[in-house]
């Protein structure tokens, strides 16, 4: 039997409750241990459609992901000096033409691969990167207190793009919810714990509602990428947080090698 790569898929996706009282958290193990959350969270079925079968455009700044077909020349993702160069080159342009913002930093990259002891592996919790705070204080962290203060006044978005390194995505796509079904309420604060560290983050975790309305792009290729946008400073009318997760085909052909792929994070300003 062929595993359905394309079309409505039904999967599970790693929530927090809808009645939990416990607080969300996250820990990271690293290498071959899987990561840890708290009773919190649950896996349950989520509808998520092929938004590549649909007639309508997924925008940035509507729904708070759209899809760019955007060639790298870059052939090395694993040389952080090379990434940190010509590929975060790359990105500040996608960023800046698709979001029309003025300013893009570029501030960090994740490398994830699916294998069992890989550090990093695909995310399988329902998140959006920052939070109302966490957005502010990373920006002044990442881009300095100089220059953050030279940008004050000015609208600040947070954009990241997701490119796979593989040629075609068959195993663990990324998911993401619409951010126009989302009710503000039901996005959670929850903590995140790393290994070999004492800090604690904070990033948006989603409790599952009616409504929610779930999408992926079918078969991403290496020369395309997802723009993500995980806050926005204007707060009416438009997408300001979009959750997303890695998720898993119900019938994933187990001969598919595992997924590779980089994120990659920018704050922008207008």
């Amino acid at each position: 039997m062929t595993a359905q790569t394309t079309g409505p898929i039904i999967a599970h996706l790693n929530y927090i409750k809808p009645d939990t009282l416990v607080t969300p958290e996250v820990t990271y193990s690293g290498a071959s241990q899987p990561q840890k959350y708290s009773d919190a969270y649950a896996f349950m079925p989520a509808t998520i459609n092929d938004a590549r079968q649909l007639s309508e455009t997924f925008d940035i700044h509507k729904q708070g992901f759209e899809l760019v077909t955007s060639p790298t020349v870059n052939n090395d993702f694993e040389d952080d000096k090379i990434i940190k160069g010509l590929y975060y080159d790359e990105v500040s342009a996608i960023v800046r033409t698709s979001t029309g913002a003025k300013h893009v930093f570029v501030f960090d990259h994740t490398v994830r691969i699916g294998k069992k002891d890989s550090l990093r592996k695909p995310a399988h919790h329902v998140h959006n990167d920052y939070t109302e705070h966490t957005a502010i204080v990373r920006a002044e962290e990442v881009i300095g207190q100089e220059m953050f203060a030279k940008m004050k006044g000015k609208r600040m978005i947070q954009i990241n793009v997701w490119r796979p390194l593989v040629d075609k995505v068959q195993r663990s796509p990324l998911s993401f919810c619409d951010a126009a079904s989302i009710n503000q309420k039901d996005l959670v604060p929850a903590k995140i714990r790393f290994p070999d560290t004492d800090h604690i983050g904070e990033i948006y975790a989603l409790r599952k509602s009616a409504g929610q309305r779930w999408l992926y792009f079918s078969e991403m290729t290496h020369d395309e990428v997802a723009l993500i946008k995980g806050y926005d400073s204007l707060t009416e009318g438009l997408a300001r947080f979009t959750p997303h997760t890695a998720f898993e085909y119900p019938d994933q052909d187990p001969n598919i090698g595992d997924r590779k792929s980089i994120e990659t994070r920018t704050f922008a300003f207008y």
